[in-house]
């Protein structure tokens, strides 16, 4: 994967997730992330984001699967994704 200036997440190696709210798909990637990453912080600009163990453990109880979520985050993230979340995500979820 490569920079994607367009989208409007940064994910991050502790598990955290910057949206840009002035991102024309902002409220894709909002609703993207809803059934699998709480909500902790909402300032004006930037909404932080983090990939839980209980998030992610109701979003598999739900149905989402860890490659949906991984490849949710993958074509929203303005960066190439951290090497350990993939990894994390199938981890946690597979418990």
């Amino acid at each position: 994967m490569h920079y994607e200036p367009t989208n409007p997440l940064i994910v991050q190696g502790d598990r955290s997730i910057l949206v840009e709210v002035d991102n024309p798909r902002y409220a894709e990637a909002r609703d993207a992330l809803a059934p699998f990453a709480e909500l902790e912080k909402s300032p004006e600009h930037i909404h932080t984001y983090r990939l839980t163990p209980l998030s992610l453990w109701n979003a598999a109880a739900s149905g989402h699967s860890a490659a949906e979520m991984i490849e949710t985050l993958g074509k929203l993230t303005k960066f190439p994704m951290p090497p350990n979340i993939a990894p994390d995500i199938q981890e946690i979820v597979s418990h």
